[in-house]
């Protein structure tokens, strides 16, 4: 009744047109409908032929019906008339088809499981001579018409649904003239609005009337008002507005009319700025909110691949089904062309029906286009290539240069291209958007010679040459008549984490001339390289040698100068080689040791380690200068071991030695292991003993009996010239978890790691890399290392609690320095220490690697390459030997394990994959629990 007391008020119109009316006293409310409509728009002349004849066009309406079903939709929208006529038999309006095609229509699509709902053209119908036609305006005579042909419609056919579309109304010579005749007494501008909302009210009336559970739906323009017209409007900017072009009072509307739905069409693209989509469905959806209707999106799939902006991106599509999933009170969307749907533009639909079912992820359509490597899209390199990397949906193509690229499951690709001399164009293309790369490359074979500056060296040392050059280079060092080729090197150490240049050291030594009793100026170190056909040259340190050395004494009455250690532990290096590369068969001088320096002041200077000043002791080794202070000059004398002892507690096993007179120098080795000329082992399965070589020193004393303990079986001293010899014998060949020395007072102290009862009982640390502002490797932004890193770390930490050990794991939620690890790790005291990092390089490199520095950490770093690589069904580069700041320890066994490459599409999926983490933390644990007991 409140619908006929406001349209009463509204003039003369509203009163002719209700006076045949039924209206239910309250409106029904929304009308239950699939969960969400997945509907297609089928479009007269397009999708089917209404002139054809009756067996023509039945089986397009056949086939259409089975193409809908098989793409997985739920509903059909068919249209009941067009300006030739009606669609469907009824005795008022004329057919513009032989048969009932509305009828055959429901019946095949119901055949299919398809909800059916009707799109009824109201600007369609008979005029005040009873002709049919298209009208531009309405009259009461029309909105007669159609509210009673809808009516009949309804109950014919009973349909889910019925959609008005058409229902607008214009100001024009003829809708003046109707106006004078049947609203003279309301006002033109009233009249003319009224007829819409008259229009709406009785269209609803007649399909609730015929069928109470009928949808009653309104198509809409994306516009009603932009905000410059009506504050209440949408923040859009269209030329064509309900409001004031089509005279919609959607107040009115809503206010008295049973409208359970509005489907928007969304002619605007996600992109477009003047009728965004998300902007249009959410503007519709708060509306109709407020009056308790539900929102649709009609797709104009259409418009897909055209220039209008967004349509040319093959995914827009599907961005704008995410967007109505996102949209409050939105019931689904319908696809305003089914020949657009098979045309299939881009693989637009076979993404979209993947989507339906599940298949793919929301966040992959979300992606676009980004190339996170190299950062600057312009540049000038050195380099003969470029690696590229990045993500892109991995539901369409990506091609650079015109060539499509692999990718892995989420899109990621990893790329090289060689780089020409000269001015190199990349061009990526992937859906709607295009990265150019412009790279300009200098061909410079040779970029980096160490040593560099000025040197004076010892006679006949052996002078490290570390040429940075193109891989797969030749290159040769020369010095005072006489080169050397040197070895392509992989790059290790702290510089080579996540480094993907195409430049890797090349290393060898010089040896210079023998001294004599004056300095001599050996020239220039030149190098030179060839790479492709092209040679180029460079020039390294001026070396010098120094006259003949002082020789440290060995007798009472001669002098030396003494210096002593004041670091904590002084690293050593080999005496005959100068350079800046630690080496894992050089052990440290703990703080207070004393010895002779037999050289002047020795400096190397390198790009990696900067510039190192060096001393060569007496005792053999080479000691960083400032690690040590001068004592003065000082006469030779034999120091005494004057008495042993040893105990153990619940770790440690320790051998004490009281000295009488200085805190002599000692080297250290182990009998049974060989060393490369870097430093590494080709084995410790075979060493059975430590033994420490105390130079200047008397044994007067007996060799102490061992503290009960597992991984010593005894200590014996023997004398060798002035030096006394430690033989520590190990209780199994290869069972060594490393060790400390210090100074107690005047005692020197070893103290052993014992070997614990598997895991019940160790003490474990593990050493995610990167954290905070450092990321490590990245891959697009997505992925970054340091997460990677923290994640496996924890679950091995997880895993290795659970079978007993303590397990402390640096916290790197924030950066965290090298020598904060080192130190952080050395204060658990650990019985193992592992790093997890992984890797990065080309495109195509892959697999796993574990360096290690130490002799005896050298079988854990093997154990976990195995394990980690099986795990990741990849390749096992192994175990390698590499001086990284946290593995330079030899207090215990350290790792770093570099676990895969984030920079290999393929190895990146499995990486990010749950049970591939587990797997790989799982053979970690494996690892470190397999050494320890073998170590039994």
């Amino acid at each position: 009744m409140k619908r006929i007391l406001r349209l009463l008020a509204a003039g003369s119109l509203c009163a002719v047109l209700l006076s045949g009316a039924v209206f239910a006293e309250e409106a029904s409310g929304t009308t239950a409908s699939p969960a969400e409509m997945k509907a297609v728009v089928l479009q007269a002349g397009q999708d089917f032929d209404p002139a054809a004849g009756e067996s023509d066009s039945k089986a397009q309406l056949d086939a259409a019906m089975s193409k809908i079903a098989e793409y997985g939709m739920n509903a059909v929208f068919f249209p009941a008339n067009t300006s030739d006529g009606a669609l469907f038999a009824g005795e008022t309006w004329p057919m513009a088809s032989s048969y009932d095609l509305l009828g055959y229509a429901a019946e095949a699509a119901r055949a299919q499981g398809l909800s059916f709902y009707v799109l009824f053209d109201a600007s369609c119908g008979v005029d005040g001579q009873g002709q049919y036609g298209a009208h531009g305006n309405l009259s009461a005579a029309a909105i007669q018409s159609s509210s009673k042909v809808l009516g009949e419609l309804t109950g014919t056919y009973q349909p889910n649904g019925v959609y008005l579309t058409g229902y607008y109304n214009q100001k024009t010579a003829e809708s003046m003239s109707i106006y004078r005749s049947e609203g003279a007494s309301m006002g033109y501008d009233n009249w003319v609005r009224e007829c819409v909302s008259s229009l709406v009210v009785n269209a609803s009336a007649a399909v609730k009337s015929a069928k109470s559970d009928a949808v009653f739906g309104l198509v809409t323009d994306p516009v009603w008002a932009n905000q410059t017209t009506d504050p209440a409007g949408s923040a859009t900017e269209a030329d064509f507005e309900m409001a004031t072009d089509a005279y919609v009072d959607l107040n009115a509307i809503f206010a008295w009319a049973d409208v359970d739905q509005v489907m928007v069409r969304c002619t605007g693209s996600l992109t477009d700025e003047a009728q965004n989509f998300k902007t249009v469905l959410t503007w519709w959806a708060q509306t109709a909110s407020q009056y308790g209707a539900g929102v649709s999106a009609w797709i104009c799939n259409d418009r897909l691949g055209g220039d209008e902006p967004g349509w040319k991106a093959p995914d827009q599509v599907m961005r704008q089904i995410i967007e109505t999933r996102a949209v409050d009170g939105c019931v689904g969307a319908a696809y305003g062309s089914l020949s657009a749907l098979d045309a299939n533009a881009g693989g637009s639909t076979d993404v979209l029906l993947r989507y339906y079912a599940d298949q793919i992820e929301e966040q992959d359509i979300l992606t676009d286009l980004t190339v996170s490597t190299p950062e600057k899209r312009t540049y000038t390199t050195q380099e003969p290539q470029v690696n590229f990397y990045g993500a892109s949906d991995p539901n369409f193509p990506l091609t650079l240069n015109g060539k499509e690229l692999e990718r892995n499951s989420e899109g990621v690709f990893s790329v090289e291209m060689n780089l020409e001399p000269g001015l190199n164009t990349f061009t990526f293309e992937h859906k709607e958007k295009s990265v150019v790369y412009k790279i300009t490359r200098e061909v410079v074979i040779i970029k980096e010679v160490s040593p560099s500056g000025s040197m004076t060296v010892e006679g006949s040392t052996q002078v490290g040459v570390t040429v940075m050059a193109y891989s797969g280079s030749t290159i040769t060092a020369s010095l005072g008549g006489a080169s050397v080729t040197l070895t392509e090197q992989e790059l290790t150490g702290d510089t080579a984490d996540g480094n993907t240049s195409s430049y890797v050291p090349y290393k060898g030594t010089l040896t210079v001339p023998a001294a004599t009793e004056s300095q001599q100026d050996v020239g220039n170190i030149t190098v030179s390289g060839t790479w492709s056909g092209i040679t180029q040259s460079a020039s390294g340190a001026r070396v010098y040698v120094a006259a003949l050395p002082q020789q440290a004494p060995g007798v009472e009455g001669e002098k030396g100068h003494l210096v002593e250690v004041t670091a904590s532990q002084a690293r050593t290096y080999p005496a005959g080689v100068l350079n800046n590369d630690p080496n894992g068969s050089c052990f440290p001088l703990p703080k207070g040791t004393v010895d002779y320096i037999v050289s002047d002041k020795l400096t190397y200077y390198d790009d990696t380690y900067g510039s190192g000043e060096y001393y060569i002791l007496g005792s053999g080794v080479r000691v960083s200068a400032s690690s040590v202070s001068s004592l003065g000059e000082a006469e030779w004398q034999l120091s005494s071991l004057s008495g042993a002892n040893s105990w153990a507690d619940g770790q440690y096993v320790y051998v004490s030695f009281a000295r009488s007179g200085r805190k002599t120098a000692y080297t250290v080795s182990f009998d049974g292991v060989g060393y490369s000329s870097s430093g590494g082992v080709n084995s410790f399965a075979g060493a059975t003993s430590m033994v420490v070589t105390l130079k200047d020193t008397r044994a007067d004393t007996a060799a102490p009996g061992l503290a009960s303990n597992n991984l010593l079986s005894g200590v014996s001293l023997s004398q060798q010239g002035n030096d006394t010899v430690i033989r520590f014998d190990l209780r199994k060949a290869g069972s060594f978890l490393g060790y400390r020395a210090y100074y107690d007072g005047d005692n020197l102290v070893f103290r052993f790691n014992q070997i614990p009862n598997g895991l019940s009982g160790a003490k474990i640390y593990i050493d995610p890399g990167h954290g905070g502002y450092d990321g490590g490797t990245s891959i697009s932004g997505m992925y970054t290392e340091k997460a990677l890193n923290a994640d496996i770390a924890n679950r091995v930490a997880d895993i290795l609690r659970s079978r007993g050990a303590t397990v402390q794991v640096t916290d790197t939620s924030g950066y965290v320095s090298l020598d904060s690890r080192v130190n952080q790790s050395q204060s658990f005291s650990p019985h193992l220490f592992v790093s997890i990092h992984h890797n990065a390089g080309v495109s195509s490199a892959k697999g796993t690697e574990v360096y290690y520095f130490n002799p005896y950490s050298r079988q854990l770093a093997a154990n976990l390459s195995g394990g980690v690589a099986g795990a990741l069904g990849t390749t096992n580069r192994g175990d390698k030997y590499g001086a990284y700041r946290v593995t330079t320890h030899m207090e215990f066994p350290a790792v770093l394990v570099e676990c895969g490459f984030l920079t290999n599409p393929d190895e990146l999926s499995k990486l990010q994959n749950d049970s591939y983490k587990n797997a790989i933390a799982t053979a970690i644990a494996d690892g470190i629990q397999n050494t320890l007991t073998s170590m039994l």
